[in-house]
């Protein structure tokens, strides 16, 4: 999710375009380690596992249970309009008026509740609430410094304790951070997190800036400090780290 361009003018969404890589659990860096780490323990392997499941939020129960509720009044459902979100949102999902913490869950579906439709529509209305904070009063050219700290003071305090775990919060607010600093003149505010992945993420928007300058077709993620926030954010939000793998047969 990027808010600003090489020339300065654009300020647009990536669509979440990092949610294919934190969703992904096949390619994960977390699941790839768990599934090479093996147990010596011949009574431990043996043992049955059982899922470490998060118990699922009231919030998700009720939007789930409303969603339901409108689909059967309409005599619908959400897969009518998997190829058009616009109609979607339209005629059934804006009319439920989600608040941004449930959009989250319905976005991030942790517990599988929701439907591509729903996901895409939560995602899309969540986009557009920052867009709406950041060109707020924002002038014909662009937005100020001014509008980044409203949307820096936004990300901090209208967002769930959920949201801001997420790499989607974290890109948000990396990358608003990069764009102040960058209008600012190098001046910092004192909404920056001092969070190590959104700070490198804010590096790796800084990085494209410069790199555009030179070749305009240049990706965030093909910056090395973009790399570095997935690895990181991977390392605070899984747990294998915590593995003790057995002895290697040379100690």
């Amino acid at each position: 999710m990027s808010f600003f361009s090489s020339s300065g003018g654009t300020y647009s969404f990536s669509n979440y375009s990092v949610a294919k890589f934190v969703g992904n659990s096949t390619s994960s860096i977390s699941t790839r380690v768990s599934q090479s780490v093996l147990s010596l323990d011949d009574e431990t392997k043996d043992k049955p596992k059982t899922p470490d499941l998060k118990p699922t939020p009231d919030a998700a129960v009720d939007a789930r249970a409303k969603l339901t509720d409108l689909y059967g009044d309409l005599d619908t459902t959400s897969s009518k309009y998997k190829d058009d979100i616009e109609a979607f949102r339209k005629e059934i999902f804006d009319d439920l008026e989600f608040d941004r913490e449930t959009l989250h869950l319905i976005a991030s579906n942790e517990n599988g509740y929701f439907s591509d439709e729903e996901i895409k529509a939560a995602k899309q209305v969540m986009e557009e609430q920052l867009e709406e904070v950041l060109n707020k009063d924002a002038p014909e050219d662009g937005a100020t410094t001014e509008n980044y700290l409203s949307l820096l003071k936004y990300l901090e305090e209208e967002t769930s304790a959920e949201e801001r775990k997420s790499f989607e919060w974290a890109e948000s607010k990396g990358s608003a951070q990069a764009a102040y600093k960058r209008l600012s003149g190098g001046k910092e505010s004192d909404l920056f997190s001092d969070d190590p992945v959104v700070n490198l993420l804010a590096k790796a928007h800084e990085d494209l800036f410069d790199a555009q300058k030179t070749n305009p077709d240049a990706e965030l993620e093909s910056m090395s400090a973009y790399d570095s926030a997935q690895y990181q954010w991977e390392r605070n939000n899984n747990s294998y780290d915590s593995y003790s793998p057995p002895d290697a047969w040379w100690r």
